[in-house]
């Protein structure tokens, strides 16, 4: 495909092809955001343990990590197959993977296959990113429109941050009246988390639609049909004439994931509760939090014998999840007695809504016992569980009111940070038209962060905390940035018969393998160095890890290789 002169419009060809690709930009973040998310309330259900269980809490941390493994491992096999299969080809496909594997994972049952279809979404959208880039690189030939077009496409995927908070908070509203999914006892068939999941379908359906109308890499097709393009070769990327331009993409990739993973990712549920403003929440929280942690003991202790009892009583498990589903119904339905305002007519109201419940219970308490009248045993284990559930349950109910707050600071908090990553990106487009060396295009970012970082974990946190999002809405400014420039930058200094690959090594290996295991630097190494897991030791750490990824990178943008205008 021929692009038009710089000066010309787009064509309608064109704007389809800016139109798919904004549109996996934006979902790229979308699915990959969904995790955050749907995480620990998933895993609490595939496991039948509350969300403060000390597992759910390890195998949301574990999922990450795993997924970021998958993710650089099969994302540079994916870059292979970019440069091997062609750039629509594998982009195709990618969406595919990181549309359909979301569905999937909404409805898993087991850890294995939930952790499995994440993974397959990570994979995805590792995979999608780089072949997008490439594509849209050699789409656009000429220097000007690339630079446009990739760095206005890229905007989007900080606009998919924000639609996935949008979408998910419509969802948590709403789910109770949404249609029943097709999911056996003792699951939840209206739980928010897979109804959230299967919203990431929706970009198959714009893409299926229009990818027909949009052309594949038109020098790489030619190249392949001539018999003249090279194979890609993972060795060749560490020869001597691309050596440089490998290691530096990559550890400058991992220096803007760890700043992300390492500070950002953490703030919001690791760092944001420890604001001086919220120290009254935090008062009443505390106490709680012990009392829940005690359950949770006591529940791991009671576990054995419920698990033994299902095998022996056919049956008991779903028993069991019915008898669950009821008693939070009844609990929600007493909610309005917690109100020392309530009338006499809402106690009329709560008593007409309890008494089909009750029946629903008296019910239930029969079939128990008669499915284990031969073993009686059985049925103390699932008493004994149920009566530490509820303990939990009523931990929790006195928990929402604080916790609520302070879950609110952290999503407020990651608004900001998402609005600075799109004033980052937006900037970034802006200043690709400015005729500097790229070096010095990714010094603007770097050099300030330098200061941001430790300016906003360190004083803000402490000192400031009114002002501390506006640290983060900056500290995500310039870091946001930084992936832009990297979008735009690597299909520039690849071989057009590497261009996949190497993109692909920067940015997966490099970032999301190497830079996002920042995340677990800052946790679970650094912060207990300085002290201890609170939020202002991991403050600390956010503020040590994000300054030595920013210092280190600047460090390397002097030997980030200036792209020559024509590589193939």
């Amino acid at each position: 495909m021929n692009s038009s002169a710089p000066g010309q419009k787009f064509t309608t060809t064109e704007w389809l092809i800016l139109i798919v690709a904004a549109i996996g930009f934006l979902f790229d973040t979308y699915e990959l955001l969904l995790l955050p998310l749907i995480a620990a309330p998933a895993i609490a259900e595939i496991l039948q343990l509350p969300a403060s269980h000390p597992d759910v809490t390890a195998w949301v941390g574990r999922l990450l990590w795993i997924a970021a493994l998958s993710g650089g491992v099969f994302g540079l096999i994916g870059g292979w197959l970019t440069d091997r299969l062609g750039r629509k080809t594998v982009l195709a496909l990618s969406i595919a993977v990181y549309s359909l594997s979301p569905v999937a994972a909404a409805f898993s049952t087991s850890l294995e296959w939930f952790v499995f279809w994440r993974c397959a979404t990570f994979v995805g959208v590792c995979v999608e990113f780089v072949a997008a880039i490439t594509w849209l690189a050699e789409l656009f030939p000429d220097k000007h429109r690339k630079e446009k077009v990739l760095g206005w496409t890229q905007a989007f995927a900080s606009v998919g941050g924000l639609f996935v908070t949008v979408v998910n908070g419509w969802i948590l509203k709403n789910a109770a009246s949404l249609p029943a999914l097709p999911v056996a006892e003792p699951f939840n068939a209206h739980a928010d988390w897979r109804y959230t999941l299967i919203t990431g379908l929706l970009p198959a359906i714009p893409i299926a639609l229009l990818l027909p109308f949009v052309p594949e890499s038109k020098v790489w097709r030619e190249r392949r049909a001539a018999g003249t393009l090279k194979r890609a070769s993972f060795g060749e990327l560490f020869s001597p004439a691309l050596r440089r331009t490998t290691l530096v993409t990559a550890a400058l990739s991992a220096c803007a994931y760890g700043v992300a993973f390492g500070a950002l990712q953490l703030t919001p549920t690791r760092i944001v509760p420890g604001l001086s403003t919220l120290a009254e929440q935090q008062k009443i929280l505390k106490p709680l939090q012990v009392e829940a942690a005690g359950f949770n003991k006591q529940l791991d202790e009671v576990r054995p014998a419920f698990d033994k009892s299902c095998t022996e009583v056919a049956g008991l498990r779903e028993l069991s999840g019915q008898r669950a589903k009821l008693r939070i119904a009844m609990r929600a339905a007493q909610k309005p007695l917690a109100d020392p305002k309530a009338t006499d007519a809402d106690k009329a109201a709560v008593a007409a809504k309890l008494e089909p419940l009750n029946k629903q219970l008296a019910s239930l308490d029969a079939r128990l016992t008669e499915l284990t009248a031969s073993n009686p045993g059985a049925k103390k284990a699932l008493l004994d569980r149920e009566k530490l559930l509820g303990q939990l349950g009523a931990n929790r109910a006195k928990q929402e009111g604080p916790d609520t707050i302070v879950k609110t600071k952290g999503k407020d908090v990651q608004f900001w940070q998402e609005m600075g990553g799109l004033g980052g990106r937006i900037a970034l487009a802006l200043l690709l038209a400015v005729s500097i060396s790229r070096g010095a295009l990714l010094r603007l970012f770097q050099i300030p962060g330098l200061v941001v970082l430790p300016l906003t974990y360190l004083f803000l946190f402490d000192a400031q905390p009114e002002i501390f999002q506006w640290g983060i809405a900056v500290a995500g400014f310039l870091t946001v940035a930084q992936f832009s420039y990297m979008g735009e930058y690597l299909p520039k200094v690849f071989p057009l018969h590497l261009r996949g690959t190497g993109g692909s090594f920067a940015t997966n290996v490099g970032g999301r393998m190497i830079g996002t295991s920042m995340a677990f630097v800052t946790s679970n190494w650094l912060a207990p160095l300085l002290g201890g897991t609170t939020p202002m030791f991991v403050a600390k750490a956010a503020a040590i890890v994000g300054t030595a990824m920013f210092a280190l990178g600047l460090a390397l943008s002097f030997l980030l290789p200036e792209p020559k205008e024509q590589v193939d």
